[in-house]
């Protein structure tokens, strides 16, 4: 009978012979042993842990797994990118709701710097909107999280270091179109030198200057209009300019702003849909060019109620009580606007302008508001019956007048906004030459190649 070390023994033997037959390295064969017996080792420690380190089975499994959740958390844990974005946003449109949320979409937080009025004015002409009315239509846009006041037009090496520092900035942001200072030089150069700059692509088809152009060139048909017609009530505020206005056309637009689907999509977070629960409010009106009175009623309106349906009514119908030349911006550009702020929870583009019972039956409606009758014309044709829109919901109970707040440029009205430029028509129509000038300049060079251009998220 052989002994255990006879056993041994043999079986060094054999293993020696084959290593000699394969022309294995000792190495080679000691390193595969040590595999072996470590393997070995581990499988057993961890099918047996009673015998071999007195615990429970499945400890191992649960101090792995709890290792992994730790692991999660600190991750999830992680410091949050902080985005920054500047700009006058003077008109805010949803082109600049479009680039906002293109911002938010480079970060996790998204702190915009509003452009003071004196800079706007030493570096690109007459603000329409002063600070204050600016401030409340960006704060109103879902994509922005924190605002700072008073930046500058430049982001020069001071304020940059206080970006960085004060504010925790960690990548600024701006479209791909060029942003100059007076003197020519690029406004973001000090960040792009840091390599903390990001870029994001234009809403091309829209702009302050586009709407300002559209303004004018509504107001001068509007004026003459008046003027061949005795007995007429101007709707603005009295023009410096004489009475029948010079005719002095618009340049032609080659590009246009194209509505799709996903653009749709994009601003609507992929839709609403209330519960069972929520309290519908249905706003209706016109919403051309989104401004500080608009954020006010729909932010008045959600006091009404937990859910906010705005009905954006269509073209034909805000001309109908607003005047021929109106609106500024057609249904689907009003609908975008609305969409970007962030007391609207759904939004019905092109909505009939009467109130009807089978639309608040479809949207479970439970109180009507409209936006301030004051949009009507003076000169604009008594409305066709019913001439109250909102008789149904008035015969049911439950439409809601909102009386004016008193935030900043809560009583501002769009033609309030057209009379501004029409009462300072020379010093917006210089602004809009040169400004049209550089955008047009822009545009050659895109299509010539000479721009690279951003890719939108």
């Amino acid at each position: 009978m052989t002994t255990p070390r006879q056993r041994l023994d043999d079986a060094v033997k054999i293993i020696n012979t084959f290593l000699k037959e394969k022309d294995i390295p000792p190495s080679t064969a000691i390193a595969a042993a040590v595999a072996g017996v470590t393997t070995l080792v581990g499988a057993s420690v961890y099918l047996y842990p009673e015998t071999f380190l007195g615990i429970r089975r499945g400890s191992f499994s649960m101090g792995i797994a709890g290792m992994l959740q730790r692991h999660a958390a600190r991750r999830r844990a992680r410091k949050p990118i902080r985005v920054y974005m500047d700009g006058c946003f003077d008109l805010t449109h949803f082109g600049h709701a479009n680039a906002l949320r293109q911002a938010k979409a480079c970060g996790d937080v998204l702190v915009v710097g509003l452009v003071p009025d004196a800079e706007i004015r030493r570096c690109k002409g007459p603000p329409v909107l002063n600070d204050a009315e600016r401030l409340a239509v960006v704060e109103s846009c879902k994509w922005v999280d924190e605002m700072i006041l008073d930046v500058p037009y430049d982001i020069n090496e001071q304020f940059m270091n206080e970006l960085w520092h004060k504010h925790k900035i960690d990548y600024i942001v701006h479209g791909d179109d060029p942003c100059l200072l007076p003197d020519g030089s690029d406004a973001y150069a000090a960040p792009k030198r840091e390599g903390r700059f990001k870029t994001i692509k234009r809403t091309e088809g829209v702009s302050t200057t586009d709407i300002v152009g559209r303004m004018l060139s509504a107001s001068k048909a509007a004026e003459n209009d008046l003027a061949k017609t005795p007995g007429s009530k101007s709707p603005f505020k009295k023009s410096k300019k004489s009475a029948v206005v010079e005719d002095v056309a618009e340049p032609a637009k080659k590009e246009h702003f194209c509505t799709t689907s996903r653009r749709v999509l994009q601003f609507s977070d992929g839709g609403k849909k209330p519960s069972d629960e929520d309290v519908v409010v249905y706003v209706h009106g016109a919403f051309d060019t989104f401004h500080a009175g608009h954020v006010d009623l729909l932010k008045s309106a959600r006091a009404l109620g937990t859910f906010v349906i705005v009905g954006v009514h269509d073209d034909a119908a805000v001309s109908s009580y607003a005047g021929a030349h109106y609106p500024i911006l057609n249904v689907n550009e009003r609908s975008l606007g609305v969409m970007a702020c962030r007391h609207a929870d759904e939004v019905i583009i092109g909505a009939p302008e009467v109130v009807t019972r089978d639309l608040l039956a479809t949207f479970n409606v439970a109180f009507v508001v409209a936006e301030d009758s004051a949009a009507r014309s003076p000169n604009a044709p008594a409305p066709a019956p019913p001439a109250d829109p909102n008789a149904v919901p008035r015969a049911l109970g439950i439409f809601r007048e909102i009386k004016r707040g008193d935030g900043p440029g809560a009583d501002i009205t769009t033609k309030e906004i057209v009379s501004r430029i029409v009462e300072n028509r020379a010093a917006f129509e210089e602004r809009n030459k040169r400004k049209g000038a550089s955008e047009a300049k822009y545009y050659e060079l895109k299509n010539a190649g000479e721009i690279e251009s951003a890719t939108e998220e």
